[in-house]
């Protein structure tokens, strides 16, 4: 990927970069104002982040909870935090009046990264934080989506994205999506541009965004994925080392370095409603999962998006072994992948097909199937059942786009294999036909360094 500059932002880029940096100030400000507003108008003995509906009743910022979370580990509160009646007994305990709680499955890496926010006030931990979520949008835009933003369709999505139901209600709830995706895009970045030139400074900044991304376990697949397909192997151990040394440092807050494990295997393995107590059960809006569950139950549904999400991450990894995709569509499938089979994701975490706007063409291609995608795109990211729409639309959406982007690729890889059968009709020997196949038939890229990292992989 290409560096931004203020100098490669120009034209609409730039309006589009100044009209984010507006918006991003203005949502800053409008969000803390409104929350301290809301605080002002509940008991003040409820923490920060939890506040008395209008019709009673308690509501709580996924921020908030999660920073109760916290401080029950970091004070001891219970012995095992991630068992979930230790969960349900932290909320009781430090939210007397919650009449339900939501379960916490974050790794100890937030809570190394979140620890700086428990020694500040309420208020301004979450100011802090929405700062902080900002920044990494401005970073992200400015540096990495904007500068490769070549067509109109590519400009009006970020714009559409950024300014979308989706970042406003993780902005609102307080969830971490907006930081993962950051990392995750810079992570991808260095990545790539490690297949160039292999550093040991860029190695361990890589393994930082690995670890930071494991923050949330449902996320790590993708940059595991990504470090095995590129054979980074230093990178990929470093990051195992930091988290092996981050568990040795707070295995006793969460129960011992072997309980504490089971403990959070037991946990992620089995994160769906139907399990939770009936304290942490969340009710769920109806999407078009719900005709499945005539014939799986929730928990029959969970494991099987599961061991789809891990069998076709294992095959997205072979045919990058094998040298039939290279790494931009390995990072296309792998997001594919998490969007589409996650069990574990969240609405807002469709945040992170902004990064696929600018990899890959199915945004960068023109003519009169260009701005259907774009309108798909609209709906995915802003009519949300119950909240925007009366129905649920965005799974629907998500799966047009997915099969949409995967069509594409396979037409673009039938017509380079008609074409080389034309230029080369004898039989190419074997390493040649490999290199000619890593080449030209993966997914076109609008970014020109793409083609000089695969030309550079090649001729090694």
């Amino acid at each position: 990927m290409r560096h931004g500059s203020v100098f490669l932002l120009r034209g609409p880029s730039k309006v589009v970069f100044v009209f984010l940096c507006v918006w991003a100030v203005v949502l800053v400000v409008w969000l803390n104002v409104s929350v301290r507003h809301l605080q002002a108008a509940s008991p003040p003995e409820l923490p920060f982040g939890v506040f008395t509906l209008p019709g009673g009743g308690i509501y709580a910022q996924d921020f908030s909870y999660n920073m109760l979370y916290f401080k029950g580990i970091r004070d001891r509160l219970v012995q095992h935090p991630y068992r979930l009646e230790d969960q349900e007994t932290i909320i009781r305990q430090l939210v007397p009046e919650a009449r339900s709680g939501m379960s916490h499955a974050y790794s100890p890496v937030a809570f190394v990264l979140a620890y700086p926010l428990l020694k500040l006030p309420g208020a301004a931990a979450y100011f802090f934080y929405t700062c902080l979520c900002a920044v990494g949008i401005l970073l992200l835009y400015f540096h990495l989506l904007l500068p490769r933003a070549k067509t109109r369709l590519q400009l009006a999505a970020l714009t559409i994205c950024v300014g979308s139901t989706c970042v406003m209600h993780g902005y609102i709830m307080g969830q971490t999506t907006l930081l993962t995706t950051t990392l995750i895009g810079f992570f991808w970045a260095l990545l790539q541009s490690r297949e160039v030139a292999s550093t040991n400074g860029k190695d361990l900044l890589i393994a930082l965004l690995f670890w930071g991304i494991c923050l949330k376990p449902s996320l790590a697949p993708i940059p595991f994925m990504l470090m095995l397909g590129a054979r980074a192997w230093r990178p990929l151990l470093i990051g195992f080392g930091l988290l092996l040394l981050t568990w040795l440092m707070l295995a006793d807050d969460y129960g011992g370095w072997w309980m504490g494990l089971q403990d959070y295997l037991n946990l992620v393995n089995h994160y769906d409603d139907a399990e939770m107590t009936p304290f942490m059960q969340r009710g769920h809006a109806f999407t078009d999962r719900e005709m499945v569950h005539l014939y799986l139950t929730q928990t029959e549904w969970f494991a099987l998006d599961r061991n789809l999400e891990l069998m076709l991450s294992l095959t997205a990894l072979g045919l990058r072994w094998f040298g039939r995709i290279d790494g931009p569509t390995h990072f296309e499938a792998a997001v594919w992948i998490f969007l589409l089979f996650s069990p574990y994701l969240l609405p807002t975490e469709d945040w992170v097909i902004c990064l696929l706007i600018v990899e890959g063409n199915l945004f960068a291609t023109k003519g009169m199937w260009a701005w259907p995608k774009f309108i798909i795109l609209f709906c995915m990211m802003n009519l949300r059942a119950g909240l925007t729409f009366p129905i649920d639309v965005e799974e629907p959406c998500k799966y047009v786009l997915g099969l949409w982007a995967l069509a594409e690729w396979m037409a673009a890889r039938a017509r380079a294999e008609s074409s080389w059968k034309e230029r080369y009709p004898l039989p190419m020997p074997a390493e040649e036909a490999a290199a000619y196949r890593l080449k030209n038939f993966s997914a076109p890229t609008s970014d020109p360094s793409s083609d000089r990292i695969r030309d550079t992989r090649i001729s090694c």
